[in-house]
C-alpha cells in the first residue's frame, strides 16, 4: 500500500510519464489484493468457526461474518469521500494500518492449529486476552482434561457433539485395543 500511495503521488508530480507510474501504483493495488486474499481475507470466515464453543459455534461464526460485513460495507461507503479529502495519503493510511495489526493478531489471536475443536474451548479459558497466557495455560489444562483430545482418536463413528450433550466420552486408544 505504501508503495501504491507513493507510485500515485510521483504519478501527480511528474509531467511526463504519468501513465506508468499509474500503472504501477495500480499493479501494487492488485497485488496487495491478491496476496491479502489469498491469506487474511479466510480469516473473519475461518476463525469464528474454529473458536467459539459448539453449542454456540453456527450463531458466532454468523456473527463474526455480520461484523465483518458490516465493516466492509462502512468502508467501502466511505472511501470515496476519504480518497476526495486525503488522495493518494489514503494508501499510506492502509499500510499503516496492516502493520499496527500485526502485533495485534501476535497478541490477541492464540493459535488454533493441529487442535481438535474440544481443545480450542481450553485454550480460551484463560482470564486474560493476551495470546501467551492462553498458551502457558493451554498445555496444563489439557493434561487435566485429557478427555477433550479423544475424540480425534475416537474414530468417525463417535459425534463429539451429542457426547457434549449426553456427557459420553470415548474410550482411550489403549482401552479401544485392549477390549
Amino acid at each position: 500500500m505504501f508503495l501504491a500511495g507513493g507510485f500515485s503521488r510521483i504519478g501527480l508530480d511528474v509531467n511526463t510519464g504519468k501513465e506508468g507510474w499509474g500503472i504501477a501504483a495500480t499493479a501494487m493495488v492488485y497485488l496487495y489484493t491478491f496476496i491479502f486474499g489469498a491469506t487474511w481475507l479466510t480469516v473473519p470466515w475461518l476463525y469464528p468457526a474454529e473458536i467459539f464453543p459448539l453449542m454456540v459455534r453456527a450463531k458466532g461464526n454468523a456473527w463474526g461474518v455480520v461484523g465483518w460485513s458490516l465493516g466492509n460495507g462502512s468502508l467501502t461507503l466511505a472511501l470515496p469521500y476519504v480518497f476526495d479529502a486525503l488522495g493518494e495519503k489514503t494508501m499510506h493510511i492502509f499500510g499503516a494500518v496492516n502493520i499496527i495489526s500485526i502485533p495485534i493478531v501476535w497478541a490477541l489471536y492464540p493459535e488454533s492449529n493441529q487442535r481438535t475443536l474440544e481443545e480450542i474451548d481450553l485454550l480460551f479459558v484463560a482470564g486474560s486476552p493476551w495470546a501467551w497466557t492462553a498458551e502457558s495455560n493451554f498445555q496444563p489444562l489439557k493434561m487435566a482434561n485429557a478427555q477433550f483430545g479423544l475424540a480425534k482418536d475416537a474414530g468417525p463413528e463417535y459425534d463429539a457433539e451429542k457426547a457434549l450433550d449426553t456427557g459420553d466420552q470415548p474410550k482411550s486408544v489403549e482401552s479401544k485395543n485392549q477390549g
